[in-house]
């Protein structure tokens, strides 16, 4: 025994000087020698492992830096390391739950809060735990759900996210939820929630989009009530349209209850030339930029930071319209036209639409992301007008809008 930890000793003093120099092939060939009398040894493990990162054989590292924390949780430095090489694999649920454990080693550590962060927000949006913050908005969704949630439903829950939605409908009775969640981070971690709260029983995550989910594959009969939160802050842009469409296609019974029921897209017209600057430039401060116009999506909507409460940079010049009722109780429109009617409030020159929605929940259950509120998830939007309109108090106005895929908007005057 003692020959051979004499042997390890001396294999990794010499690993260490080929590591030393870059000569990495002999240094790994060196420190294999090492592994294959002491599989478990701590120094040799993360030798390896470096050399592993500096040749980018993340299999590799990743296979010796979890050797180092079974032989020795507290190495810290590996926990960064092994969760390095997973992330480069596309490994990202292991690689979180890596620095999770780090967390729970080194209570308080900023430095492995930090990277757990980073690593989180690489791989997931950051809008989960605003929208989970929204307390107003959770309230609404349980309430439509203990309305229409009966005993023995079979329930289909479109865009799992955390799983908060199908954890309502298990509580409010449900026989069965079944939830989809595309991507493997979320669908990994609702699993992992649904759990925690005891219902794993009764939530099943299918980790794919509803598009391919298939009744006697992954569910046993059409659903009874299908779950979607999968709107953005117009509505449309995260694929709620197709979606619902395609389970009333395959996926609930006839009369099935949608929950929402319908929505309502909202607008007004606003006086705003600093939105068309974000989509068009001409000079900076004496500097021709129109080149950097390229880079404009200017049929796409933003997140307004604003709303109907006039700021020193905008004024609102129409009362509020409504550009689109969908009805939810059935196969939405996926492509659409609207003529809707402007009532001018105020003189000025059009630059931009704000957009916000009404959800009909169920029936008396309502919510709308028009409310101005640090809270809300929903924030208003707004999209520029590629033709600015001057309008004047009074005048009668028609917003022309189309959708097909994006929204393309054209004030006329008259009706």
């Amino acid at each position: 025994m003692a020959r051979e930890q004499d042997h390890v000793r001396a294999l990794i003093s010499e690993g260490m000087t080929y590591f030393a120099a870059g000569a990495l092939d002999q240094a790994r060939a060196v420190f294999d020698q090492a592994l294959a009398i002491a599989p478990d040894h701590l120094a040799v493990n993360y030798y390896l492992g470096a050399i592993a990162d500096e040749l980018g054989d993340a299999p590799a590292a990743e296979r010796h830096y979890a050797a180092v924390l079974a032989a020795d949780s507290a190495s810290r430095q590996a926990y960064f390391q092994l969760a390095n090489a997973l992330y480069l694999q596309d490994k990202k649920w292991e690689a979180l739950s890596v620095l999770r454990d780090a967390e729970r080693h080194f209570p308080g550590d900023r430095e492995i809060l930090f990277y757990r962060g980073q690593l989180a927000s690489r791989t997931l949006p950051g809008w989960h735990l605003p929208m989970l913050a929204d307390q107003d908005r959770n309230d609404a969704f349980e309430a439509a759900i203990k309305a229409r949630v009966k005993p023995g439903d079979i329930v289909l829950d479109v865009g799992t996210g955390s799983g908060l939605l199908s954890m309502m409908a298990a509580r409010a009775g449900a026989e069965h939820v079944y939830t989809c969640e595309c991507e493997p981070v979320m669908a990994q971690l609702a699993r992992q929630i649904i759990c925690l709260n005891g219902l794993d029983d009764k939530i099943t995550v299918l980790p794919k989009h509803s598009s391919d989910v298939r009744v006697g594959a992954d569910m046993p009969r059409p659903a009874d009530v299908l779950i979607s939160e999968i709107f953005d802050r117009a509505l449309v842009g995260e694929g709620a349209l197709p979606t619902i469409s395609h389970a009333w296609s395959a996926l609930l019974k006839p009369g099935a209850a949608a929950i929402p029921q319908g929505a309502t897209l909202y607008g007004a017209l606003i006086e705003c030339p600093h939105l068309q600057r974000f989509h068009h430039l001409e000079t900076v401060n004496g500097f021709d930029l129109t080149p950097i116009n390229a880079l404009a999506h200017p049929l796409s909507y933003k997140d307004a930071q604003l709303g109907l409460e006039e700021t020193e940079d905008h004024r609102v010049l129409s009362a509020p319209f409504a550009i689109k009722t969908f009805d939810f109780q059935a196969m939405p429109d996926l492509i659409f036209r609207a003529e809707c009617p402007v009532d001018i409030v105020k003189s000025g020159q059009a630059d931009a639409l704000l957009l916000w929605f009404d959800l009909d929940l169920a029936p008396g259950v309502r919510f709308s992301t028009g409310r101005s509120k640090p809270h809300n998830h929903w924030r208003v939007a707004s999209q520029v007008l590629l033709d600015k309109a001057e309008c004047r108090a009074g005048q009668p106005m028609t917003l022309k809008a189309q959708y097909r895929h994006y929204f393309d908007f054209r004030v006329i005057a008259g009706r």
